[in-house]
């Protein structure tokens, strides 16, 4: 079996997957929490009850997992779990979320001896949303934007081809909310659209009213997907770098951060270098 693992935005989703297919799923939003969360929802998960087929957490762990946590596994699996490999998805996304996510995977396929994988986040979410048919039916492309900061998104498009499979229209990209709606109506004067992502959602006004352009709620890549992306990725680490599309905000506000502590640009950059390779 294969663990996925995805700390990409504010939901923390843990998937164990037997050759594509879904066999548990973690869910739960603690956007600030998943540190905590985390380890103990896995732990859980490796010992998920094969008789039963789903836990519910103790009283006694309720502070740690948070309310809402909950595994849930069908009772025709093989349990404890044997794993065979650790996917991760490695971004665009939080910067404190994807370093928890990957350290907490390297750790965990170090500590066991697995390989360990990385996962595309903007990919993943648009099969997700392929895969519902009711809300992609009838239109040629999928438009991914996820929050980035604010007043920004990170945007890729998609096509769909024969057979309903996707090709990225581009790269992934870190856009302004004006850029990113620029882009979808150039697109959408070509082909029908449908957009989703939290980027949506955190700037509703910069995307209200998009002529061509439908809106999808969906915020997070399904189970089901996750399953199949782990049993698809390439398993050559760890190490699996993150993929950040811009610099972190220490970078970007370094003058001022180094003015507030009473240094020079220079040595604030010669200190983040320093941490950066200890």
């Amino acid at each position: 079996m294969i663990l996925a693992v995805n700390t990409a935005e504010e939901t923390l989703q843990l998937v164990l997957s037997d050759d594509g297919r879904v066999a548990a799923v973690f869910e739960e939003h603690c956007a600030g929490r998943m540190n905590e969360v985390m380890a103990p929802a896995v732990t859980r998960m490796l010992k998920l009850d094969g008789r039963s087929g789903a836990w519910d957490p103790d009283p006694s762990e309720a502070g740690s997992l948070g309310p809402g946590g909950r595994v849930q596994g069908p009772a025709d699996r093989p349990f404890p779990v044997r794993l065979t490999g650790v996917a991760c998805v490695c971004g665009p996304g939080s910067f404190t979320g994807l370093r928890l996510g990957l350290a907490f995977a390297t750790g965990f396929s170090l500590a066991r001896g697995l390989p360990m994988a990385g996962i595309d986040y903007l990919p993943l979410l648009a099969v997700s949303a392929l895969a519902d048919s009711r809300d992609t039916r009838g239109f040629d492309e999928i438009h991914v934007l996820t929050h980035s900061r604010t007043a920004r998104v990170y945007h890729q498009g998609f096509a769909r081809t024969d057979g309903d499979a996707l090709a990225p229209l581009g790269p992934p990209r870190d856009l302004s909310t004006a850029e990113a709606r620029e882009a979808l109506a150039g697109r959408a004067a070509l082909a029908r659209v449908v957009a989703l992502g939290t980027g949506l959602r955190r700037n509703q006004d910069a995307f209200a009213d998009i002529p061509g352009v439908t809106l999808l709620p969906m915020e997070n890549p399904t189970p089901e997907a996750l399953a199949r992306a782990s049993q698809a990725a390439t398993f050559d680490g760890p190490p699996v770098d993150a993929l950040y599309l811009r610099g972190s905000d220490a970078e970007e506000n370094l003058a001022m951060i180094a003015k507030g502590r009473g240094l020079t640009e220079e040595e604030a950059l010669e200190r983040m270098e320093k941490a950066l390779k200890s």
